[in-house]
C-alpha cells in the first residue's frame, strides 16, 4: 500500500516538474536554455569539490561583449603571458 503511495507521490511531482520546462520552439532558445543548465552543473559540480564560484553576469550588450572579447585576444598573444 506505501509502495503505491510512493509511486503515486513521484509520479506527481514528475509531473510538475515536466509542466515548469520552457517550450524550446527555435534553435536559439534551445542553446540558451543548455548553456544555461551547463553552468548550473558547474557551479554545483565546483560547490561538491568545496569551491565557491561566482557565475559571471551575462554581458548586456554586443559591444561590451567585443571589447572584452579584443582584449581577451590581446593578452593571450602576448609573448611571455602565463596561460592558465
Amino acid at each position: 500500500m506505501d509502495e503505491k503511495r510512493e509511486v503515486r507521490k513521484w509520479m506527481k511531482n514528475n509531473e510538475q516538474e515536466n509542466k515548469s520546462l520552457p517550450i524550446l520552439t527555435s534553435f536559439a532558445d534551445k542553446h540558451a536554455y543548455c548553456e544555461q543548465v551547463k553552468m548550473a552543473n558547474f557551479t554545483q559540480s565546483m560547490r561538491l569539490e568545496g569551491y565557491d564560484i561566482s557565475v559571471p553576469s551575462k554581458i548586456k550588450n554586443t559591444r561590451e561583449r567585443n571589447v572584452l572579447r579584443l582584449q581577451l585576444i590581446r593578452y593571450y598573444q602576448q609573448e611571455n603571458t602565463e596561460k592558465v
